[in-house]
């Protein structure tokens, strides 16, 4: 098992993984069963929860299996966390909070031009430029903010960190959150703070 990276943000835990095993040595390491035929996404399918089953382990958590609700979200059973997972393969992440988290992880890479005009507003195609690392930060914020509230969000602030992280303070139904993004290897990660 690969875990890249750990990150602990206040309440909120974060596992990467990036994904080298084959299909069979993924499917031995979980009970979860899928009928997914693309053999990518069923890799994803499998490191994605191995890594919440692992997360649960670590964290004492009786892992009685993962629900989604009528949006699609994922639940664990049982359980006071919420979840979030993200997959850009080969790259899997998840993040365990108390409250409402989201996380997102996109590659950087020149196809995210021709969408630009459904994620963002003028303002923010105006700050983003002809920058594509840029565009890809926003898209991949909006992301994360989607999988915490369900609506679209305004980017309000930035502040460049000394770490390498952008914070940013993100509007969505009058509620500010904050959002945090990174690059890794050539991807964008962002997660709720």
């Amino acid at each position: 098992m690969s875990i890249i990276k750990k990150i602990l943000n206040g309440e909120s835990i974060i596992w990467i993984w990036k994904i080298e095993e084959s299909i069979d040595e993924l499917s031995v390491l979980t009970n979860q069963t899928t009928d997914i035929k693309n053999e990518i996404k069923k890799k994803e399918f499998y490191a994605s929860r191995i890594l919440i089953e692992k997360l649960c382990e670590e964290l004492n958590i009786i892992f009685e299996g993962i629900k989604k609700d009528d949006n699609g979200k994922p639940h664990l059973i049982n359980s006071n966390y919420h979840i979030s997972i993200t997959h850009k393969f080969p790259y899997v992440a998840v993040i365990f909070d108390i409250k409402q988290c989201g996380i997102d992880i996109e590659r950087i890479d020149e196809k995210v031009r021709k969408i630009k005009s459904k994620f963002l507003n003028e303002e923010e195609e105006l700050a983003t430029g002809k920058n594509l690392k840029k565009l890809v930060e926003y898209w991949s914020i909006k992301e994360t903010a989607y999988k915490i509230d369900g609506n679209t969000i305004h980017l309000k602030s930035i502040e460049i960190r000394e770490n390498g992280q952008n914070l940013y303070s993100c509007s969505i139904n009058k509620n500010t959150i904050g959002i945090i993004t990174e690059e890794i290897d050539g991807h964008i990660l962002s997660y709720s703070t």
